[in-house]
């Protein structure tokens, strides 16, 4: 059994109610489950959020993180075409090899340049997994009348600071992380579809790194330095 524990916490036991408790697979081993459990549910709220349809385009930005890579899965298999910007050789073959149909390397000052010719154009939906700077330069790459949602910060700089009125002109739908706040019931369900998918061999987990409970403070710096493919887990 797998279960978020809200607000959240790192802890060897936790209480949690039985209702919020999700059954795993036998397909499925717990470290891909823990994986699962919190990204899987958030990316899956993600694509239901902004809608995302058959046909078209996504940029996803932080492309081979642990939210990123489950992204690229569920946006191709919904018929989008997906565009996934990440940091380095290792990472772009991976999110590639994920399923991307183009891919877009951050290390590259004009990198959002690359990112159009790899677009067409515009996105009709960016995920921001990165916010800062790079999310920010994400922004204008969003097509008139799509959807921006900045719902990620991983290197502590913040999420993407996005000038309302700019979004107002251009009819684009901006989005945050309060808008994936779910109640749990809600979660339940998205975990339940998330390890399904998972079981059926339709959904991968990438596990980058795994750290020991009393080493949390090194797992923090290797997500905030980006150092790492994947999800970071810690045991118990």
């Amino acid at each position: 059994m797998i279960a978020a524990v809200d607000p959240g916490s790192y802890a060897s036991l936790a209480a949690v109610p039985v209702d919020h408790l999700v059954p795993v697979p036998d397909a499925v081993g717990l470290r891909e489950a823990a994986a699962l459990v919190h990204d899987a549910v958030t990316a899956l709220a993600l694509l239901d959020l902004t809608a995302l349809k058959a046909g078209e385009t996504v940029l996803i930005t932080g492309a081979s993180g642990g939210m990123g890579t489950l992204l690229v899965q569920l946006a191709r298999s919904r018929g989008a075409r997906v565009v996934g910007v990440a940091r380095g050789a290792e990472k772009l073959s991976l999110v590639r090899e994920l399923g991307a149909h183009e891919v877009v390397d951050a290390a590259l000052p004009d990198w959002p340049r690359h990112a159009a010719a790899a677009l067409g154009g515009g996105a009709d939906v960016v995920l921001d997994g990165v916010g800062g700077a790079l999310g920010a330069a994400a922004f204008p790459l969003t097509a008139p009348g799509g959807r921006f949602s900045a719902h990620g910060a991983p290197t502590g700089h913040g999420f993407a600071t996005i000038p309302p009125e700019e979004a107002g002109r251009r009819s684009i739908t901006l989005l945050g992380i309060a808008d994936v706040q779910l109640p749990p019931a809600r979660r339940v369900s998205l975990a339940t579809q998330a390890l399904e998918e998972a079981a059926a061999g339709r959904l991968r987990t990438v596990v980058g790194a795994v750290y020991p409970l009393e080493r949390a403070g090194e797992a923090h710096g290797v997500i905030e330095g980006r150092g790492v493919v994947g999800k970071v887990l810690l045991s118990v």
